[in-house]
C-alpha cells in the first residue's frame, strides 16, 4: 500500500508544470505593446528624446552671408555700370582668340574647278590605271565533274610540263621514322617454335601448382598459425607503424574535463 502511495505522489510531482524563473519576462506582442497604459491618451506616439538628439534633428542653418539665387536672368543695370570704362587688361581679355597660323578652314562641298584642270590631258599610265580590271568568267561544273579525276582540259600545258627544283623535291620527301622506331605489336601473333616446344623447369611447375587443401577436411581458412601469433615485428616495422606525433591525441580519463563519463 505504501508503494502505491509513493508511486502516486511521484506521478503528481511529475505532472506539475515547470515553474518559470523569477526574472522571467514574457515577450511583447508588438513593439507598441505597453505594460501599463499611459495616463494622457492623445492618440499619437510621443518620443522621449534628449537635448542632444533634438539639436541633431534641427536642420542646418544657412550661412549669414548667403544670398539666394536671382529670381530672373534679366535684371536692371545701374547707370555706373552702363557708363563704366573698361581697363586695358579687360579690353585685352575681351578680344577673341586668334586661329593658328597654319589653320585652314573647311573646304566647301562644291568647289570651283580651275581651267587648267578642265583642259588637262591624262598620261598613258593614268589611263591604264583608270581601266577596270577584267576577270575571266568562272567555269561552272556539273556535280558529276567533281567526281571524275580527269581534269586535263582545266590544266594548262605549262603546268603539265613544269619541273620542280631540287629544293622542292627535297621538301616533298616524306619524313623518315626514327632509327629505333618500332611499329605497334599486333594483337594476335604466332608463337615461335622454341616457345611451343619449351619444357618448364621443376621450380616453375612447383609455383604453377595450386595449394592443395583436400588433405584435411576440417581446414579453417581463418585460423592463424602459431608462428604468426608469436611473431615479433622488427625495429624498422615498429618505427613505420608508429603514428606521426602531430596527429597523436592523448585520451582523457573519465571524470576529467572533456573525458567520457
Amino acid at each position: 500500500m505504501s508503494s502505491e502511495v509513493s508511486g502516486g505522489r511521484r506521478i503528481n510531482v511529475l505532472a506539475q508544470p515547470k515553474r518559470l524563473p523569477d526574472a522571467y519576462q514574457e515577450d511583447r506582442r508588438s513593439v507598441y505593446w505597453l505594460d501599463e497604459l499611459p495616463e494622457d491618451r492623445e492618440g499619437t506616439t510621443k518620443f522621449d528624446v534628449s537635448k542632444r538628439q533634438e539639436s541633431l534633428c534641427e536642420p542646418k542653418s544657412v550661412h549669414s552671408q548667403w544670398t539666394g539665387d536671382r529670381p530672373t536672368p534679366i535684371w536692371k543695370v545701374s547707370k555706373a555700370a552702363q557708363n563704366a570704362d573698361a581697363s586695358e587688361r579687360v579690353s585685352t581679355l575681351s578680344q577673341p582668340k586668334d586661329c593658328h597660323r597654319d589653320f585652314l578652314p573647311e573646304r566647301a562641298v562644291q568647289t570651283k574647278v580651275i581651267e587648267a584642270a578642265k583642259n588637262a590631258t591624262p598620261s598613258d599610265r593614268i589611263e591604264q590605271l583608270a581601266k577596270e580590271k577584267t576577270y575571266q568568267p568562272l567555269k561552272i561544273k556539273e556535280s558529276w565533274d567533281f567526281d571524275s579525276y580527269v581534269w586535263n582540259q582545266d590544266i594548262s600545258e605549262a603546268a603539265k610540263n613544269a619541273k620542280c627544283s631540287d629544293r622542292l623535291e627535297t621538301l616533298a620527301v616524306s619524313k623518315k621514322y626514327h632509327p629505333r622506331f618500332e611499329y605497334a605489336k599486333p594483337i594476335q601473333w604466332d608463337p615461335s617454335e622454341s616457345s611451343k616446344n619449351a619444357i618448364a623447369s621443376l621450380r616453375l611447375q612447383q609455383l604453377a601448382r595450386p595449394t592443395s587443401r583436400c588433405k584435411s577436411e576440417n581446414y579453417d581458412p581463418y585460423k592463424v598459425s602459431s608462428g604468426a601469433v608469436h611473431a615479433r615485428a622488427t625495429q624498422r616495422i615498429s618505427e613505420l607503424a608508429t603514428p606521426i606525433p602531430r596527429k597523436v591525441r592523448q585520451k582523457k580519463a573519465p571524470g576529467q574535463p572533456g573525458g567520457a563519463l
